[in-house]
């Protein structure tokens, strides 16, 4: 199972040491940077603009996470050079099937993502309320990651699930064990891990 730092912040100069420490810790090769336009969530974090020193670690791989509004959401997508992998949440968009990374809220029920399934690199689900850190994860998690493996297993489908939020060292063997290939944990919190 894959960790990968996740950065929320509004400040530039946090982005900036963040990636620095995690680029000089060489455990990580993917990054998740958040982002939140101040209406999908009531906070809000740095600009897409604001990212650029993300090209100077082409060692790591950056996933854009877009917890924004669906009228605000071009304007993201259209500043996201650089970045590996785009994920949106499902709630903010039209046309799920026109993206292969989706994330899905902790209060949507999981089968809101079954018609994309087929088409999707990654389903991301989120384990706290989106857009603000420090949360406890939500154990009702668990029920949809058993139910979104079984789906996979199933159907013989390639998508890799990712869990966001809240996740401690204790959590890890628990979600590998249900299927979860990748965790998306707090930056700072998973730098001090040892």
């Amino acid at each position: 199972m894959q960790i990968i730092p996740a950065i929320l912040t509004d400040k530039q100069s946090e982005l900036i040491e963040l990636i620095k420490q995690i680029g000089q810790s060489e455990r990580f090769t993917r990054v998740q940077i958040d982002f939140v336009d101040g209406e999908y969530a009531a906070n809000k974090s740095i600009r897409v603009e604001e990212c650029k020193s993300i090209r100077n670690y082409p060692e790591i791989k950056f996933d854009a996470h877009l917890m924004v509004i669906e009228k605000n959401l071009q304007s993201y997508l259209n500043n996201l050079a650089g970045f590996d992998r785009i994920i949106v949440q499902m709630e903010s968009v039209s046309h799920p099937e026109n993206y292969n990374c989706l994330a899905l809220d902790i209060h949507s029920p999981i089968e809101a993502i079954e018609p994309y399934l087929a088409k999707l690199k990654l389903i991301n689900l989120m384990a706290i309320e989106p857009g603000l850190g420090g949360q406890e994860l939500d154990l009702g998690i668990l029920d949809k990651l058993s139910y979104l493996s079984n789906l996979r297993n199933l159907g013989h489908l390639s998508f890799l699930i990712s869990v966001d939020g809240g996740i401690e060292k204790r959590h890890l063997q628990i979600l590998k064990d249900l299927g979860v290939d990748e965790v998306a944990v707090g930056a700072k919190r998973v730098l001090e891990w040892n």
